[in-house]
């Protein structure tokens, strides 16, 4: 077996997917989510209301079921390994804001 690394290889930091099945396949478009505070910082002390989210559509993946059921099943074990090393990951469904505006669980 040879492997090589396609010429548009990239690292990307991924902030959420959007997609669902279909028939024969699943579909998923990867998303990463980035501040852009500019606009606020050229004020010196920063302006809150100037700062947005660019959020920028990274690639789209399709994956034939046993493949998806496979991804699965590899994510599933390796967030049971990280749980076990550094604790149970909070979602946001299971996290309340608290009166400061900080999460809880």
């Amino acid at each position: 077996m040879e492997v090589i690394r396609d010429q548009n290889y990239r690292t990307i930091i991924v902030s959420g997917l959007f997609g669902g099945h279909r028939p024969g396949f699943f579909e998923a478009v990867l998303y990463t989510d980035e501040m852009v505070a500019d606009e606020a910082l050229k004020t010196g002390a920063g302006e809150p209301t100037k700062v947005y989210i660019r959020r920028t559509l990274q690639c789209r993946l399709l994956l034939d079921p046993v493949q998806a059921k496979s991804i699965a099943k590899w994510l599933t074990g390796y967030i049971s390994e990280y749980e076990k090393t550094f604790g149970k990951i909070i979602t946001l469904g299971e996290s309340k804001p608290t009166a400061d505006g900080t999460l809880t669980v």
